[in-house]
């Protein structure tokens, strides 16, 4: 097996069909990230971080309304998609599906 050059697995990691495809693979394996990566959970993450960040500014200055903006938006964002993750259906594998629905035909007969 031949080494590759920093450069050259560089341009391979950031290839644009390369990217694609790892996404829709880090997707597959870990099931949160297509909770972090919806738009409804980052632009809600995005309204409490705007609304805590004016209220800092107001009450304090702008160098801790900064600090409440990026802590803010952060931790909002990361619990509103653990939060959405919890309440998703349990993960259920084709296979046990389809015999879960012939047990109960099965049952009705």
């Amino acid at each position: 097996m031949a080494e590759q050059s920093v450069g050259e697995g560089m341009r391979e990691m950031l290839a644009p069909g390369n990217v694609n495809e790892r996404l829709e693979e880090a997707v597959d394996e870990r099931p949160l990230i297509k909770h972090l990566l919806d738009f409804g959970i980052v632009g809600r993450a995005l309204l409490i971080a705007a609304v805590l960040t004016i209220i800092a500014l107001i009450l304090f200055s702008p160098m801790i309304a900064g600090i409440v903006l990026i802590l803010s938006f952060f931790a909002s964002w990361v619990l509103l998609a653990v939060r959405s993750y919890e309440k998703r259906r349990p993960t259920v594998r084709t296979a046990e599906r389809h015999e879960a629905g012939d047990s109960e035909d099965r049952e009705e007969d």
